[in-house]
Order: structure tokens, then C-alpha cells, then sequence
């Protein structure tokens, strides 16, 4: 996969260049790398949109970093910064493209462009790498664990689900609502089943941690699949489901989906749960 491509390039400086504690250090890095035969540099400027987030230019004789100072969240601008410096050691430094300009789209977008995506993963393996992370949880794909790692990290809840999911190879996904309404989610290898993109019901809301005035759970309750997903896939059937909700800011709610093995129940005849989850799907 082309993410991992970027974080194994990402871990690999890293050691080389004797980085060994959490959090890395943005500009540290790119003083790492720069020299007087390829020098690096990076600038912050107030653009008026919000759409633009950052940009990587260069040739054979140095590269520059250009970051809008307006991204009003201190940690994407931090996962934007560590974007474009894959660009560089990835890209423009091999000689493959020596311009990138990035706003949501090739920042969000991990299924098009195979450089976005490399430059993504050099982000994720940058500021999370395997060695410094792994030691910080004990293995769980949870909120408590993921928080922990979005402060030593200082990156987004959302770039850390993404690492720890892959890191343990776990059966998760994420789902974001807001004000109850869905919004987009966040799949992963390991998550086989398809998720509704339906809005959230009033139990579904009840079931919330407000992260704002508690802490961040590191439990999941057992929710019906059908709620969450199509609970079928391949002949196998998904009996039960866990679920972890926590409200955030501006409405925001952000979702954990598991299972295990223990939820999984293999099936010959699924005709009948097919007219069953219509049938459910009409009473909504």
C-alpha cells in the first residue's frame, strides 16, 4: 500500500537520523535534512481560504514548504506540515514532481492520487512511528489509547485512528456525525463489513461519552449490527457489534465500530436477514 510506502520512508529517516522521542518535531526534522547542497525551508502565511492547507516546490537544487497559518486546528496544520515534507523527501528530492499543491481533497482523498497517498503515510510515520507509538498503549484500538497518543503526537484523533488500526492490524472503522447527522467514515483494511450512512438515533446519542467533561472511554458497548452496518458479508454474519461514541466540539460525535471472531457466525441462507434488514430499514 502506498501509505505504508510513505511510513516506512518516514521511520526509516527518522532512525537514521537519530530521532528517538515523542513528539517529533516538525521544523527539527527539516533542519535534519536540509543542507547547503539540497536546502529546506518552510513558511507560514495567512491565506484567506480555508480549502488551501498547504503546498511543496522544488528541483534538484533545494525545496520550499509553504503552510496556510489559518488552519484553525493546531494538529492538521502539524499533519499538514509533516505532508508536504513527504513531498519532498519522497518526491520532489527523487526527482519524481516538483510541484504539489494540497488542500481537503488531496489531504483527505486516500484511494486516488498514489503520491498524496505516499505523502499521507510519510505524515503518519513521521509523527507516529512504530517504535515511539507501540510502547504507549497496550494494543487496544480505543478512545483512551488513541487520545493518549493525539497529545504526546500532537496530531488529530482521526490521523491516530488511522495509525492504530493499521499498527494492529484491527477490525475497526470510524464513523463521524454531526449534530446527529451523518457526515462521512473512516474504513480501514481490516473492517469487512459495509457501514450506513444513516443519521444517528436518539439511543445512539444517549450512548455518548462528552469527552468535554469526562474522560475518554477505553470500553465499547455491545450494540446491535444492524444499527451500524449490513451485517453480512460472504457467507458470514455478523451477530454482534461494538460501539464507541464520544461528542466532541461543535456537535461533532465520532464513532468506533469493532468485532471479533466471537461476533462471527458463518451462514448458508442469508435471504431471510436480507428482507429483515428492508424491513428495518423501511420502519426508519
Amino acid at each position: 500500500m502506498e501509505e505504508q510506502k510513505g511510513a516506512k520512508e518516514a521511520e526509516s529517516l527518522l532512525e537514521d537520523l537519530g530521532f528517538d522521542h515523542l513528539p517529533i518535531n516538525v521544523n527539527q526534522f527539516i533542519n535534519a535534512i536540509s543542507d547547503e547542497s539540497f536546502p529546506v525551508s518552510i513558511e507560514f502565511f495567512a491565506f484567506e481560504s480555508d480549502q488551501f492547507l498547504g503546498k511543496a516546490v522544488g528541483n534538484e537544487n533545494g525545496a520550499g514548504i509553504i503552510i496556510n497559518s489559518n488552519i484553525p486546528d493546531s494538529r492538521r496544520l502539524n499533519f499538514t506540515s509533516a505532508h508536504e515534507i513527504g513531498h519532498v523527501c519522497m518526491h520532489i528530492m527523487q526527482g519524481s514532481s516538483q510541484n504539489f499543491a494540497c488542500g481537503n481533497s488531496e489531504m483527505g482523498d486516500y484511494f486516488k492520487d498514489p503520491l498524496e497517498r505516499q505523502a499521507n503515510g510519510f505524515a503518519s510515520g513521521l509523527l507516529m512511528p512504530r517504535r515511539l507509538v507501540k510502547p504507549l498503549t497496550d494494543g487496544e484500538v480505543n478512545w483512551h489509547n488513541i487520545k493518549q497518543i493525539s497529545d504526546f503526537c500532537n496530531t488529530s484523533l482521526e490521523a491516530v485512528f488511522r495509525r492504530l488500526a493499521w499498527l494492529e492490524k484491527a477490525p475497526v472503522a470510524m464513523v463521524i456525525h454531526q449534530n446527529k447527522q451523518f457526515k462521512r467514515f473512516v474504513p480501514t483494511a481490516h473492517f469487512d463489513f459495509y457501514i450506513q450512512k444513516t443519521n444517528l438515533s436518539t439511543d445512539q446519542l444517549a450512548s455518548c461519552v462528552d469527552v468535554n467533561y469526562q474522560a475518554y472511554p477505553n470500553e465499547y458497548d455491545v450494540v446491535d449490527p444492524i444499527d451500524w452496518v449490513v451485517p453480512k458479508r460472504n457467507g458470514i454474519l455478523l451477530t454482534e457489534l461494538y460501539a464507541s461514541s464520544i461528542l466532541l466540539k461543535d456537535g461533532f460525535i465520532y464513532t468506533l465500530l469493532s468485532y471479533d471472531d466471537d461476533c462471527l457466525e458463518e451462514v448458508e441462507d442469508l435471504d431471510n436477514l436480507e428482507m429483515e434488514h428492508s424491513q428495518h430499514s423501511g420502519r426508519k
